[in-house]
């Protein structure tokens, strides 16, 4: 995996405030000092276009934020690989292998050049009140996607 791993310097974090307050899913109900304790201990990664990032099968105890690019997520089937979805800024993902300590069930590879911030179980577990939160905002989004995912199954079949 070609990846680099930095840490947020303050205006990297005052900056990923603003942008994230509003737009991502998971972190919805939460203060700016919230998502500030979360970020001082997430990990920014840059990865180069055609990277993979997770690997279907791995096993994983981070999330994904997505900053700056595009992904693509896939699922190996039967008859090869199968898109499941494009993701882009303030989008996740990777929430699964948080919510049930499970390996992961796709691969997510970098569309474009990607900037991610990477929030692992640790980081949630050592603040209880504010991984509370983001569990539940993790468990109303993995709902919608398998609701989307139900009615696209029933179109199909």
């Amino acid at each position: 995996m070609s990846w680099i791993r930095e840490e947020f310097g303050f205006h990297d974090l005052q900056r990923l405030l603003f942008k994230l307050a509003d737009r991502v899913k998971v972190f919805h109900g939460l203060t700016p000092a919230e998502i500030s304790e979360i970020l001082a201990k997430a990990e920014k990664c840059i990865f180069d276009a055609n990277g993979p990032i997770i690997r279907e099968g791995s096993v994983g105890l981070h999330m994904y934020l997505i900053i700056d690019g595009e992904v693509v997520v896939t699922k190996n089937g039967r008859d090869g690989e199968v898109e499941l979805a494009r993701l882009g800024p303030a989008d996740s993902f990777g929430e699964m292998a948080l919510a049930d300590n499970e390996v992961r069930s796709a691969n997510v590879t970098a569309a474009t050049p990607c900037v991610l911030v990477r929030i692992g179980e640790q980081t949630l577990r050592s603040h209880p009140a504010i991984g509370l939160k983001i569990y539940r905002n993790m468990a109303h989004l993995l709902s919608q996607r398998l609701r989307l995912a139900d009615e696209q199954l029933a179109w199909h079949l």
